[in-house]
Order: C-alpha cells, then structure tokens, then sequence
C-alpha cells in the first residue's frame, strides 16, 4: 500500500465533493438570478431583489492593517515558500478573514438598510498591498497584548471565565506589524516581496450593486436586505455583470469542471495507494 498516494487521493475526492456542492450552488444563484431585474430601492418588495445605491455615512468598522473606515473588508496575508513535495516558491495565504457591519443603501428613490452577516462581495472597490519596511512580524509582545485585548472584549470583567476557553484570532490578524507601507499597484516589489498583507474593502460613498432577501425590520429603515438560506443568498458587487444569471452560470460551469477533475486525479491516486495500478 502507497499510504502517500492514498491520503493525496482522498484529499483530493474531499476536495471533488466540495467543488460539486459549490457548482450546485452556483447553478441555484444562477437559476434566481435569471428571475430578477435591477429595481430602484422605493419599488423592491418582500423576497428576494437586485437594486444598487450609494452607501450612505453611519456605523463603520477599520480595516485592521491600515485603520481605513468601512462598512465591509477582507484581509489576508501571504508568505512566499516552498509546498510540500515542491522546490518552487509560491505565496501561501498563511492569515484570512472578513468582517462587516450593516450599512444604509440610498438612491434617487429611497433607502434600505443592508445586513451583510454571511454574505459575500463579488468584487470590492477598494484594495492594497503592503509589506514590513523592516521584514519583521509583529512581536510576541504585541500579540499577547492583542490577546488579551480580545479576551476582554469577549469577556468583559464581571463575567467568569471559562479555564478553557478559545481566544479568537478572527476577525483581526494577530501578526500587524508597525511599519507597514503601501506598494504599488503591479510593481515588481509586489511580486518579489516575501511577505505580503492584504486589505480590500467597500466604505461609504460607494455606489454598489446588491442581491438579496427584503425583509421588515430594519433598525434604521423599515426594510432591510440579508442573507435568507432558505430563499436566497446576499451579494454585493461594484458591477451588475457579476450578478448575473451569465456570471453565476459560468462560475457553476468552472465548479464543475473542477471537481471532475479532481475526481478523476483522486481516484486515480487512490488505485495506486491501493496497489491495483502502477505507473
């Protein structure tokens, strides 16, 4: 028995069934989607709907590596090194996350307030890239200090504390360094920088595209937009296109031909590990 071969080979089955789960989906958004036209926010009803608008100023939350006010951000930070049973350096996510708070969407016509717990951004207005000037991760220290700044908030004093308790480091990235810079959109310091930080995000005075359920209740209008697992997901995107049974339709499309993929190169590893082909 090859027991490499085999565990790659079940990996990549896991990694089929995901892609497949991920085509049906796509297939779903892409079935809802062709029923929709994009409607002024006054005209959307009860149930799932496409408007846009202008986020209007209110609440917002800082992106976590360079404080930018915004409504909705996604954070990731790579490493260039080598993959396991390769000699060639690839950035590596190595840190991941997004968060978000609601936000009001206005137009011409009126405003609605937008709950983006679960949803996903398509496309974000907004990006940098930034590297350590020094190279350096942020120190043990600061990410104690960071630690136990959570652990607070999590539990405020008063409050007993479980002895085994997990302290989260989502949403925020424990490794900040404090000096950070910016790079240039496409130099060739962003591709030959070691370690990389990421920060994409949408903040007030954006003009957005959103997909979603309506529902009563909105704590500062009288409808809201969220996400409903039962009639439907939430999308945002800067653009229509992405919202669209075509754009939706070829992201299934790509999902499934993924997972045959991974089917077909699991199974074979997993005959090898079993010993019934050789090569």
């Amino acid at each position: 028995m090859n027991t490499p071969s085999l565990l790659t080979g079940l990996g990549c089955m896991a990694a089929s069934l995901l892609m497949f789960r991920m085509a049906r989906q796509e297939s779903a958004n892409r079935k809802r989607a062709s029923e929709l036209r994009l409607k002024p926010i006054r005209d959307v009803k009860n149930g799932l709907c496409l408007t846009e608008g202008m986020i209007e100023d209110g609440t917002t939350i800082e992106t976590p590596y360079t404080g930018t006010a915004s409504v909705w951000y996604r954070y990731s930070a790579t490493k260039r090194q080598k993959r396991q049973g390769s000699q060639k350096l690839e950035d590596v996510v190595i840190a991941s996350g997004v968060r978000s708070c609601p936000f009001v969407l206005k137009d011409a016509t009126g405003r609605i307030e937008v709950v983006p717990d679960g949803g996903t951004v398509a496309a974000y207005p907004h990006q940098r890239t930034l590297k350590s000037q020094s190279g350096k991760n942020a120190s043990i220290a600061d990410r104690v200090k960071k630690l136990k700044a959570q652990d607070r908030q999590n539990h405020p004093e008063g409050e007993k504390k479980p002895f085994f308790r997990k302290i989260e480091s989502e949403p925020e990235p424990l490794d900040i360094p404090d000096d950070l810079e910016e790079l240039a959109p496409g130099s060739p310091e962003i591709r030959n920088t070691h370690k990389k930080y990421y920060e994409q995000w949408v903040q007030p005075g954006d003009r957005v595209f959103v997909m979603g359920t309506v529902a009563s209740g909105g704590r500062n209008t009288p409808l809201k937009i969220e996400k409903n697992g039962k009639t439907g997901p939430l999308f945002l995107s800067t653009t229509a296109e992405d919202l669209t049974a075509g754009a939706f339709g070829k992201n299934a499309m790509v999902a499934v031909l993924a997972s045959g993929a991974f089917g077909i190169v699991g199974m074979v590893l997993i005959l090898m590990g079993l010993g019934v082909i050789t090569i």
